[in-house]
């Protein structure tokens, strides 16, 4: 069986493209090619440079990982800190008195305390 084969309504045109080119001289060709090189390896370049998923964009995202990756491990630094100082403060009078003497100047009954400059 034989198909019938529907032509678009672009076929003329291409065909009278193609047809042009192949009947003008390498000169013209070499242009239309160069032309469409460079506008190929433009759009490369834009793309590669901006967009979602361009090198810019990327870079910027991996130093803001970067960045908070550090500011994590601080946090984290400061919470093992607070809990150690936390359960210090439950549990060891002496370190309560430690606090109480350095920060609030504090002191037992009888004694002077001496501030000094530096």
């Amino acid at each position: 069986m034989k198909r019938n084969k529907r032509k678009s309504l672009l076929e003329p045109l291409r065909q009278n493209v193609v047809k042009r080119l192949s009947n003008t001289d390498a000169r013209a060709r070499r242009k239309l090619l160069l032309g469409l090189i460079i506008f190929i390896g433009l759009f490369l370049l834009y793309s590669f440079f901006s967009g979602t998923y361009g090198f810019v964009r990327i870079a910027k995202l991996h130093v803001q990982k970067h960045r908070l990756a550090e500011q994590n491990h601080y946090l984290l630094v400061r919470l093992v800190d607070a809990e150690l100082t936390a359960k210090r403060l439950r549990n060891d009078m002496t370190y309560i008195e430690y606090i109480a003497r350095t920060k609030h100047f504090f002191s037992k009954p009888g004694e002077v305390i001496y501030r000094f400059k530096q």
